[in-house]
């Protein structure tokens, strides 16, 4: 869906029309005692900002964000966090491993070397 949104910098900062949450303020009274009110914005548009119209999606939970721009779910992040832990687990267990290896490579020679010195 395409809706009106409020961009600031390049980024979007409202979906929806600005809420300029105008109010009736007296501005004095008049000839007949009356009083007399003019409609005040107290919520302006901020400097430099544009209103475009963007194509707009809704999320899982409802909320309404620019189409392409969904950020991941804390799940999401998590179940990413936990598979990078495994990736680093995984590395380090291969490390272990080869080093191992190595150290034991290494005291072969050092037996060898031995045998080969008392002969």
């Amino acid at each position: 869906m395409i809706k009106e949104c409020v961009v600031l910098n390049n980024e979007v900062i409202n979906i929806g029309p600005w809420d300029y949450k105008k109010q009736q303020v007296q501005t004095g009274i008049d000839g007949q005692g009356n009083p007399l009110y003019e409609e005040r914005i107290t919520n302006p548009l901020p400097e430099g900002a544009v209103i475009e119209e963007r194509e707009i999606e809704t999320t899982p939970d409802g909320d309404l964000i620019v189409k392409g721009s969904a950020q991941p779910t804390s799940e999401e992040l998590i179940g990413q966090q936990l598979a990078e832990l495994k990736i680093q687990t995984m590395q380090q267990t291969q490390l272990l491993a080869s080093m191992g290896a190595e150290l034991a490579a290494t005291k072969l020679e050092l037996i060898n070397l031995k045998g080969a010195n008392q002969s």
